[in-house]
């Protein structure tokens, strides 16, 4: 029979080693973690210069560094790839602000070749790996994919990698069935979205009950096509709908509060929370007169005070859910406070001590942005994307919390999808996406709407403001102002959706 003091020894003991493996398993972790930013800033220089070039080289030794790390433990590093989430050697990967950019980086290559799996052995050298990532994003370039991709792998003669295909995409294939593409399930997720916010006020309008169960799985899937796809999720977000104002503007409004809470890295969970909130932020507006919200014109002051009681209107509509939970308590919140500024101005009113929500510090920041770059009956100018994100900058600290904008405009980038861009060049386009050869936030990826002859031009033609004079190292492209698509009587739909 054990003392006491012998049990409490073999107690100590044991924690002491449980907390050693945890350090240990956490350590393990964090390197997993530098490998897959490691991996996607290797392959990053690698599209702006060749595989002999001294950055280059430098970012494969860091690399390799952190691979003979996991190496002294096992012969080999797996890492899985699976619908929105990154394995290694088993462990799931946290996504957060830090690792965002790379993560989204490698999910959306690897979901593009078709591949799960990828495989590094402990023999491998620095040119094998560098050239082995130059050789996926050449595949990818030429839309190479699964079985295909692991073929050319090992016809280039890589020994110490490999990738196994997708199983999901090569089954589906089997049965004559072609899986969507990220585009394709980003539009999906959109427009569910854009579904469950016209139900759900319709429904509280006719009914005074707000339904969430749709609205939740719809929230759901956007948070996942953002990080799968944030490029077609923030295009689709960028196409206004003047028809549809009230839904779409919800919509948008949960799309880009959502961009802004996976930059700050919260759990799903979170995420749902706060996309809820957001979708449902304007539901007070339902109470007030349709001839009230669309008036073209100056309101006079009873208008005014109907649209200020929105907010307050939006809790007491959210109090008749028959259910009230922790999604409705956040949903109060921002709806009673997403006109309040951070220094406490706008509405409504409120003491001089109050603490503001951080989802309503997001909300605030997502509906200035959509409102600002939407055409309304009642507002003389419409805002370009590139324009409204400076307005957000110059109040960060007043109106806006400063942290929450830089992490927007991370997401957004300093020229937002669907800004429209005049070039040095001559050419007009609208920016579709983030520049793939650059990481400065000014540089883009634009389609070009009118040529450098002033001919406007329906073929895909992209120009990467990345790009820079192999002789000077300068940007080849400047950008000499920003325009409107009323401007050039253009829709955005025809240009930034397929």
């Amino acid at each position: 029979m054990k003392t006491q003091p012998t049990e409490m020894l073999e107690q100590t003991l044991n924690r002491d080693q449980e907390t050693e493996e945890r350090a240990e398993h956490y350590a393990d972790l964090q390197t997993a973690r530098t490998l897959v930013t490691q991996i996607a800033a290797v392959q990053r220089l690698l599209r702006i210069y060749r595989p002999n070039n001294a950055a280059v080289s430098q970012a494969g030794d860091s690399l390799m560094e952190t691979l003979q790390v996991l190496f002294r433990d096992m012969a080999a590093v797996e890492i899985r790839y699976w619908r929105d989430c990154i394995f290694v050697n088993g462990d799931r990967l946290r996504c957060d602000v830090s690792n965002f950019t790379a993560y989204k980086s490698l999910l959306a290559q690897t979901g593009r070749l078709e591949i799960e799996k990828l495989e590094i052995d402990s023999g491998i050298g620095r040119e094998e790996i560098i050239d082995f990532l130059k050789l996926l994003d050449a595949l990818d370039s030429d839309h190479i994919k699964g079985e295909d991709v692991a073929d050319r792998i090992v016809s280039e003669g890589f020994k110490h990698t490999a990738v196994v295909p997708s199983a999901q995409s090569k089954n589906l294939e089997d049965l004559g069935i072609k899986a969507l593409t990220s585009q394709e399930r980003a539009k999906r997720a959109f427009y569910a979205a854009l579904g469950s916010a016209k139900e759900a006020l319709i429904t509280q309008t006719s009914q005074g009950v707000v339904s969430l169960r749709k609205a939740k799985r719809a929230v759901h899937a956007a948070a996942d096509a953002l990080l799968e796809d944030e490029v077609s999720v923030l295009a689709l977000a960028a196409i206004k709908d003047h028809d549809e104002y009230t839904f779409s503007h919800s919509v948008n409004v949960c799309i880009f509060s959502l961009a802004i809470g996976q930059r700050l890295g919260l759990h799903r969970n979170w995420l749902g929370r706060l996309g809820i909130a957001a979708l449902f932020h304007d539901i007070g507006k339902t109470s007030i007169p349709t001839g009230v919200l669309n008036k073209i014109g100056v309101l006079d002051v009873d208008e005014w005070k109907a649209i200020r009681q929105h907010t307050l209107m939006g809790v007491k509509s959210l109090c008749k859910m028959p259910k009230t939970d922790e999604h409705m308590m956040h949903s109060m919140i921002v709806a009673f406070q997403h006109h309040i500024n951070l220094d406490l101005s706008g509405y409504p009113d409120v003491p001089a001590e109050t603490s503001l929500d951080l989802f309503s510090r997001i909300v605030r920041i997502a509906d200035t942005f959509d409102a600002m770059t939407t055409e309304r009956p009642y507002r003389n100018k419409v805002y370009s994307p590139h324009e409204a994100i400076r307005y957000l900058v110059s109040q960060a600290g007043i109106k806006f919390d400063p942290v929450l904008v830089k992490a927007f405009a991370a997401a957004m980038g300093i020229y937002p999808i669907g800004t429209v861009l005049r070039l040095n060049s001559g050419e007009i386009g609208i920016v579709v996406r983030r520049s793939e050869l650059s990481g400065d936030a000014d540089r883009a990826m634009i389609r070009v709407i009118v040529d450098r002859d002033g001919n406007q031009t329906a073929q895909e033609v992209f120009i990467d403001l990345g790009e820079v004079d192999p002789d000077t190292g300068d940007f080849i492209y400047q950008i000499d102002e920003t325009l409107s698509c009323q401007d050039l009587g253009v829709n955005p739909r025809d240009y930034l959706i397929s």
